[in-house]
Formats: C-alpha cells, structure tokens, sequence
C-alpha cells in the first residue's frame, strides 16, 4: 500500500481549510450555546417561577410535562438540522479540500 505523506502545516493555513473549520465553530457553538440556554431554563424555572409547572394545558398534563418533552423535541431538531448542515455544507467544503490537495 502507498502511503501518502501530506505537508499538514500547508493543509491547516489553507482557505478551504479554515472556512470549514470557521463555519463548523459558528454553528456548533452557536447551537450548543441556544441549546444550553433552552435545557438550563427547566431548573432555573422550576427553581423560581413554580407555579408556572402547576398550570394545568389539558386534563392531567401541566406546563411542566410539556416543557419537559419539548427538551426531547429540540434535541431532535438540533441533530436533524446539524446532519442537513453537515450534508449540505460541511461535506462539500471538506470535498473541495481534499480535491484541492490531491
């Protein structure tokens, strides 16, 4: 098997390379800073607004059950738009790279 070797100091300081990695940093902190806010508001709601969890939507279910499964909504959400993004922009940038360094 032929190995290649590839000068990685060139490949790190190219503009391929670095608009990947700035896009990938933009979105992933961007989302895992909306997502923190979003999973710290159940305690910090809970902690100082507990009647807003006794408010009865419908029959039995409390605004606290809801708010509680939509955590389970958005975490969803977050990894289906995260593998759109991935699909679609992360995969075409990283494809143009590795053309452009073979």
């Amino acid at each position: 098997m032929d190995a290649q070797t590839y000068d990685w100091g060139k490949i790190a300081r190219n503009p391929k390379y670095l608009e990947l990695k700035r896009r990938k940093r933009v979105f992933l902190f961007g989302w895992w800073i909306a997502s923190s806010i979003y999973y710290f508001l159940l305690p910090t709601l809970s902690g100082y607004f507990p009647d807003l969890f006794r408010i009865k939507l419908m029959g039995v279910i409390n605004f606290g059950y809801l708010f509680i499964l939509s955590q389970f909504v958005v975490a969803f959400f977050v990894a289906i738009y995260y593998t759109k993004v991935a699909n679609n922009v992360f995969d075409r940038l990283t494809e143009e790279l590795v053309a452009e360094i073979q």
